[in-house]
């Protein structure tokens, strides 16, 4: 080594390992910049003026950006300083705390989206029978994080820090699978685990969302055959002009019998013409959340595909990539392709909510009329 040449410390390696990831940093800055005040305008709103609204959809979707929220400001950063921090982690306890709550929050996300669809497809299935309340979606929340905390526990188990041996005989930290386990088959079968259990997920909305959309196709078939042929219209006028008058003397009472017959008429009518906005506006609103519903579970399989085509690929290849750059480059994005599951929903919301829309106006032009005054 030249006395010009700087020594090579850990230090010195370690950025050079986040040199070499400026475009994860990259993703998870826009991710966190996007998702934190997004799922927080929609907690502001959910658990604000649109409070009102109650049944399971919406305790569910209450819960989810929850948890959206939760991640974008616990594991996002998380993942942020993991990543610069490649061979300088040395706190053990924050690394397995991490670990833990970060599979925990994003197994709950799947499992919550898995339980809203569920209960949309039981709602279209059976619209008859008594919905699923507020109460008992909660009580379905607490058991799902019961048992979500259990499936979790093993990775605290098996991270912990990870030495990285590195050339000039220097020894990195990094925050992974804890070296005792790294020979044993423990870490490849929670992972297998882990791994089906969203290939599950993902499965079952296809399947889910397929029998819906095959029901209610069938439904608005039978909605416009059977409406074709019951246009039967009853004119009140030629109702009453039916009554014939036989007497001159019976003039009085026949106006009386018309006004009855024409107050019946209008009256039966008007309820049901009630009846059928009332069914209108329960069918569009069922609508409106169902395709809600659909497409939030549409972005969270196209989120999660690359993440589970990246393990399937690393399983197969035992963690060997090709040496290549770009390649070395893309697959830590890949790998994180499903936290943008995590900030998509105000976006869903913005576009398919208008009423959502509306309250979104509202707050943020309370707050720039704020800030003017």
């Amino acid at each position: 080594m030249n006395a010009s040449e700087s020594p090579i410390t850990l230090e010195t390696l370690n950025t050079e390992e986040m040199m070499e990831r400026i475009p994860t940093l990259v993703y998870l800055s826009l991710v966190m910049i996007i998702g934190i005040p997004g799922n927080a305008l929609v907690i502001l709103i959910y658990f604000g003026s649109l409070w009102k609204l109650e049944g399971s959809h919406w305790t569910f979707i209450r819960t989810i950006t929850i948890v959206d929220f939760l991640i974008c400001i616990i594991i996002i950063p998380f993942e942020f300083y993991q990543q610069t921090h490649q061979l300088t982690f040395y706190a053990e306890s924050a690394c397995k705390s991490f670990k833990v709550i970060s599979v925990h929050l994003s197994a709950m996300a799947s499992l919550l989206l898995v339980m809203m669809s569920a209960n949309r497809m039981y709602r279209i299935w059976w619209p008859l029978k008594v919905p699923l309340s507020s109460r008992q979606a909660l009580v379905s929340v607490i058991i799902l994080g019961i048992f979500v905390t259990a499936v979790s526990w093993p990775e605290g188990k098996l991270s912990g820090i990870n030495l990285k041996q590195r050339k000039h005989n220097i020894t990195g930290y990094d925050c992974g699978l804890e070296d005792r386990y790294k020979r044993t088959i423990y870490p490849f079968a929670y992972s297998v685990v882990l791994l089906v259990g969203f290939v599950l997920c993902v499965s079952s909305l296809i399947t889910m969302y397929a029998i819906i959309w095959n029901k209610l196709r069938k439904k608005d078939y039978f909605r416009s055959t059977s409406s074709a042929h019951s246009q039967i219209e009853i004119p009140v006028e030629s109702s009453v002009q039916t009554v014939v008058l036989e007497d001159e003397s019976s003039v009085s009472n026949n106006k009386t019998v018309s006004q009855k017959i024409k107050g019946k008429f209008s009256g039966s009518s008007t309820k049901s013409l009630q009846r059928q906005r009332n069914t209108s506006q329960r069918n569009r609103e069922s609508r409106k959340v169902t395709k809600i519903a659909f497409v939030i579970s549409i972005a969270f399989i196209l989120s999660y595909l690359p993440f589970i085509t990246v393990k399937m690929v690393s399983s197969l290849s035992k963690g060997q990539y090709m040496s290549d750059s770009f390649i070395e480059a893309i697959i830590p994005i890949l790998s994180r392709c499903f936290l943008l599951n995590n900030i998509i929903n105000p976006f869903v919301y913005v576009c398919l909510d208008q009423t959502f829309l509306i309250q979104c106006k509202r707050v943020l032009l309370c707050r720039h009329r704020c800030n003017l005054y």
